[in-house]
């Protein structure tokens, strides 16, 4: 069976389409068709049908799914078997993430064990939270870095690190709209929700022995936090965001605290590895490698991301408006 017809099947029933896995993984089109063909001819059965213009496995295609991913996991396990007789950290690394955060959080912690153990290609995979411990697809994955998740059953997991949420507003916007002096005066503003898997995320605020819920009118709704963060700059209304999530657009002004004083509970990022595994080096550096990453003392020396600047026709000045910029 050829192994690289094999990988391009995978690609193509992850994306549901030829131009999906195409775009994804800047494959042309015709290598992919002409992969899958071949595959179809050696097993002797169609692997997929339509769904509308979507594909759709079919029930041949579904079985040998389930085979290929162990096959390819197996063939990766021989290759850093291989390295690891050379005493190389080498290998392909596969990541599960639930997708919060991805060039905030997870892309900054991954370019710095990228910069640590260079030879170990990265193969991430961002799952919503209704697929993230599904067990069909965790077959081939060595480890998942999630928040607030639960995991499956033959998971083991160590908390990495914690953060608490706080509002935020463009100070433009609190210039017109007023600066909340006590929770209940968040009712009176607008707001940039994030939008959960169960509904919208409501600003749940403690201090001292005190706790509120508040859901003020949803001026716009969003289920990806750099989706509201861009808004909230945009001078839209209040959001609910990490703190951590918007330290560089507090220090260039772009977005300011509403009642500081009144932040969320602890949310927790945990890593989650396969419980009963023997554990490759790989694996193990990239264990390691997060206990130190997420040390107090850290220091992450890598490009960031942020909304530096906005501007437009109807913009007034440079902290009202925005693009997403890396900067080093």
């Amino acid at each position: 069976m050829d192994f690289e017809a094999l990988r391009c099947f995978v690609r193509i029933a992850e994306g549901q389409s030829i131009s999906a896995a195409a775009k994804l993984h800047g494959l042309p089109k015709s290598t992919l068709s002409l992969k899958l063909r071949q595959l179809e001819a050696d097993v002797g059965s169609e692997l997929f049908g339509r769904d509308g213009r979507a594909l759709r496995l079919t029930d041949a295609g579904e079985e040998l799914l389930r085979h290929a991913h162990a096959i390819l996991a197996a063939c990766e396990s021989a290759r850093s078997a291989v390295a690891e007789v050379r005493e190389e950290i080498a290998g392909t690394l596969r990541v599960g993430f639930s997708g919060e955060f991805g060039t905030a959080f997870n892309a900054q912690m991954l370019y710095a064990f990228r910069r640590r153990h260079p030879k170990v290609k990265l193969d991430l995979v961002f799952f919503s939270a209704s697929t993230l411990f599904d067990l069909d697809r965790l077959q081939a994955i060595d480890a998942i870095v999630a928040w607030d998740a639960v995991g499956a059953g033959g998971h083991d997991s160590v908390r990495l690190s914690s953060t608490r949420f706080g509002l935020f507003a463009n100070p433009a916007y609190l210039a017109e709209a007023g600066v909340p002096e006590a929770p209940a005066d968040l009712r009176r503003h607008r707001g940039v929700l994030y939008r959960t898997a169960t509904g919208l995320q409501s600003w749940r605020l403690c201090r001292d022995e005190a706790t509120v819920d508040v859901l003020p009118a949803d001026d716009l709704v969003a289920n990806e936090y750099w989706t509201v963060k861009y808004f909230a700059v945009g001078g839209d209304g209040i959001a609910y965001l990490p703190r951590f999530f918007t330290r560089m657009e507090c220090a260039r002004g772009h977005l300011v605290p509403v009642l500081p004083e009144w932040l969320s509970e602890e949310r927790f990022v945990h890593l989650y590895f396969p419980r009963g595994q023997d554990s490759s080096r790989k694996s193990a550096a990239f264990r390691d490698f997060c206990a130190d990453y997420f040390r107090p003392e850290f220091a992450f020396d890598g490009p960031e991301y942020y909304f530096e600047a906005l501007s437009g026709p109807d913009m007034t000045g440079p902290a009202t408006t925005g693009t997403e910029r890396r900067v080093a």
